[in-house]
């Protein structure tokens, strides 16, 4: 059960942006055949697509709070020392989460408004118009769980210098040569085994 909520930890939110957007490839691939081949279109996958990717960009939020990959000007922070840049780190932490628990309060507060008064419904599928706004809804929610744990794990590695910029950058860099010059070997070694054929 621990290892089942650790992978949900890690995966929640990617597992279910890749299965959206496996459907999203198979629906609309269904809806060229249909078309082009049948010359029978259907009239609900472009609106189905539509809130699928929705659902995408709010869960990615989340996604990009737990990753750590969140736009931000790192350049700048690397000139400051590591506390001042822990501090400032933890500040906007918090201010975030400010921010996504003020944005949580007014996404239930529009998902109530939809669902008990408007009792709006979409035009091709006739879902009700709540669920599809569910997903700001759950969007935010997430994110708030993610700018605590975030924040948490500030607060532990205050102490800890962080990785700047150009650290971050070259490592990347030789990751990605690593990469390119394992793809090169194969090459070469399935271009040898096909000469020798």
């Amino acid at each position: 059960m621990v290892k089942f909520l650790k992978w949900l930890d890690q995966h929640f939110e990617e597992t279910i942006m890749v299965i959206l957007l496996v459907v999203i490839s198979f629906v609309m691939m269904a809806q060229i055949i249909a078309r082009y081949i049948f010359n029978n279109s259907m009239p609900w996958p472009e609106e189905f697509c539509r809130y699928c990717y929705v659902w995408t960009v709010f869960l990615s939020v989340s996604y990009t709070i737990a990753k750590g990959n969140m736009l931000r000007v790192t350049v700048v922070m690397d000139l400051f020392p590591a506390k001042i840049q822990n501090t400032i780190r933890i500040l906007c932490d918090l201010i975030m989460l400010a921010l996504f628990c003020i944005l949580f309060r007014h996404a239930v507060n529009v998902v109530g408004h939809i669902k008990n008064v408007t009792h709006e419904i979409s035009s091709a599928m006739r879902i009700p118009m709540w669920l599809v706004y569910m997903s700001v809804l759950i969007g935010f929610a997430l994110s708030v769980a993610r700018m605590i744990q975030a924040l948490i794990r500030d607060v532990r590695n205050f102490n800890v210098k962080a990785e700047t910029t150009k650290q971050a950058t070259l490592k990347e860099a030789q990751a990605e040569t690593e990469l390119a010059s394992q793809d090169d070997r194969a090459y070469r070694d399935a271009a040898k085994g096909g000469a020798a054929l």
